[in-house]
């Protein structure tokens, strides 16, 4: 190899192009963007979240009684819910808690933490089906009664 193609580097390229830049009368340019380039990225906004308590309500026939609690094929405790928004990306999920018997209903509660700003949510229940809910619908969800 020539002594001479050694000092051609990447970073004798860049450089070079840099000193050009600024005897071309492009400093401020140029570093404006080289700044732009080695600036720390900023934190994206926070989307406004809002929580959702909720239950699910099944007629106590189709569970089995066992004590206060309440055991079904239906739905089980620790099943996801899960909703998505109107491109089917999922934007929450929450487990359905242990179920207790509540005036003659199997009442499985659960909280779901949801974006703000979806417009229409798909609710997705386990082993029930998916429902359509406005924000303003699901906000004011509360007890959901399948039966």
């Amino acid at each position: 190899m020539n002594r001479h193609h050694l000092w051609l580097t990447p970073a004798t390229v860049v450089i070079a192009v840099a000193l050009a830049a600024v005897t071309a009368g492009m400093s401020l340019r140029g570093v404006d963007v080289i700044r732009e380039w080695m600036a720390a990225p900023t934190a994206a906004t926070p989307q406004p979240m809002y929580t959702v308590p909720g239950a699910l309500r099944f007629k106590a026939g189709e569970y089995t009684a066992r004590g206060q609690g309440c055991d079904s094929t239906i739905t089980r405790p620790g099943s996801q819910i899960v909703v998505t928004d109107t491109t089917g990306a999922s934007i929450a999920y929450a487990p359905v808690g242990e179920g207790a018997l509540v005036d003659g209903h199997c009442v499985l509660p659960f909280t779901l933490v949801v974006p703000a700003g979806a417009g229409t949510y798909n609710v997705d229940f386990p082993q029930v089906g998916v429902n359509t809910y406005t924000e303003q619908e699901l906000a004011d969800l509360l007890d959901i009664t399948f039966g």
